[in-house]
């Protein structure tokens, strides 16, 4: 992957770059430098890049994850703070999950403070001044050079990062993990330590499933930002024939036609022996037609590519079960995403455990079902259950299902507690319908 690439995958998302100052537009062979100048001013970008990418992360962060394990008081301290600047491992683990969907792969670095001694004397100044390890992320445009073993295990990697900005000058510096420690090499000094880790403190979180010795992959919506810079420039050729071709232009009989400068704030004359009346021309509308519709046509490769098809509106009328069978494959995609989330959260608080020198026993469960669910029809489908009268013991498996649409963020031990009431209830009523019937019986017995 070169430089370029992860470039044009930043500027579409947030629309800089090339896309503010129009150097994305391509160039015609025999357009001149003032044309194209000013057809960059007035060029303007459509981003269906970043709601796609938004599309493949949000809905696995929309609800918190289940997250469990025996983490102690600086493990709980750095789960609310794991940045430093108060950013909880919920928002950060979103932060890195934008920077993997849009490049491929995000580096999460949990370094420790390198000045803490003589700081903090014990477990109270630590957690008051904040001294324990921290975490950041890396976008993989930024790695310079790496090693790994014959597993796919990384055994060092090396990172640009910026050291100062100065004057509008950025100073670079270069910081290298390995096996054994730390080393960091910029343009004023130079520095180095150990540590005993038994492992790099980085994790890589990838936004798919990858083959184990892959370290940098290309970016799965790398095609789809490309269309989106072949839309930018389709617009613009579309919005030149629009402002130079659209507007009629009036012809009159004139004699003095040799010096009249044509546009359309102007008229063409022709000799008044033809016969002709005055009248408005215009240019033929099929250029315009033709990038109108691959514009149409572009919009939607994209959201295909992404696998997010049933966003777009299609022109043929498509039957549910295919709109379903489409969501379905979204449905896995962002399931694999958050698989991968997982799996680097759990390998995050374990390199923490090891920079604090403690076992951390940590789990975290990201939701794998991303399904919008219809409330009223799952309500009405749950009415009809009952209605059938099958046996108490449906009603609590009914309750449960009923919580899990009508209140999706209640805790579990709330959902538990409703539905014991539900069988305490259930129990009442039957011993209060014993007690009926031999009440019943006795009054019957007595006349």
């Amino acid at each position: 992957m070169d430089g370029q690439s992860y470039t044009l995958l930043k500027d579409s998302y947030y629309g800089t770059g090339g896309y503010q100052s129009g150097d994305y537009l391509l160039k015609h062979k025999r357009e001149t430098n003032a044309d194209y100048q000013d057809r960059k001013r007035s060029a303007y970008y459509l981003n269906y890049f970043a709601p796609i990418v938004n599309a493949l992360v949000d809905p696995i962060f929309k609800r918190k994850p289940l997250r469990d394990g025996n983490v102690a008081a600086l493990g709980k301290q750095f789960l609310t703070d794991v940045d430093g600047h108060g950013t909880d491992i919920h928002c950060f683990m979103k932060q890195a999950g934008l920077v993997a969907k849009m490049y491929g792969v995000a580096f999460i670095v949990l370094d420790n403070y390198r000045v803490a001694t003589g700081r903090a004397k014990n477990l109270s100044d630590m957690l008051q001044q904040r001294i324990f390890p921290y975490a950041y992320i890396v976008a993989p445009e930024n790695v310079l050079r790496y090693e790994t073993n014959t597993k796919g295990e990384l055994q060092s990697i090396t990172f640009r990062e910026v050291e100062n900005i100065q004057d509008g000058r950025i100073e670079y510096k270069e910081v290298t993990f390995t096996m054994q420690g730390w080393k960091i090499e910029g343009d004023t000094h130079r520095e180095e330590g150990t540590y005993q880790l038994g492992r790099l403190p980085v994790v890589p979180l990838y936004s798919r499933l990858l083959d184990a010795q892959t370290v940098l992959p290309i970016p799965e919506l790398l095609a789809v930002a490309k269309t989106g810079a072949a839309i930018y420039n389709h617009c613009s050729w579309l919005s030149e024939i629009l402002r130079k071709q659209t507007f009629p232009l009036l012809t009159v009989p004139t004699l003095d036609a040799t010096d009249m400068v044509v546009g359309n704030n102007n008229a063409l004359g022709y000799a008044p022996e033809s016969g002709h009346a005055p009248a408005f021309i215009a240019p033929p509308s099929d250029p315009a037609t033709i990038l109108q519709g691959q514009i149409t046509g572009l919009i939607q490769e994209m959201y295909r590519m992404a696998g997010l098809t049933f966003m777009t509106p299609q022109g043929n009328q498509i039957s549910g079960i295919s709109r379903q069978w489409e969501f379905e494959r979204t449905n896995q995609q962002l399931a694999n995403f958050a698989l991968q989330c997982a799996r680097a959260e759990e390998q995050v608080m374990t390199v923490f455990g090891r920079w604090i020198n403690q076992e951390i026993r940590y789990t975290v469960s990201y939701p794998a079902d991303f399904g919008i669910v219809d409330v009223a029809g799952e309500l009405a489908e749950a009415q009809a259950v009952l209605d059938l009268g099958l046996g108490n013991g449906l009603k609590e498996e009914v309750l449960k299902r009923v919580l899990s649409v009508y209140c999706p963020e209640m805790e579990a031990g709330r959902a538990e507690e409703l539905v014991n009431e539900l069988a305490t209830e259930e129990e009442t009523e039957k011993e209060d319908h014993k007690h009926s019937t031999a009440e019943d019986e006795e009054q019957d017995e007595d006349e």
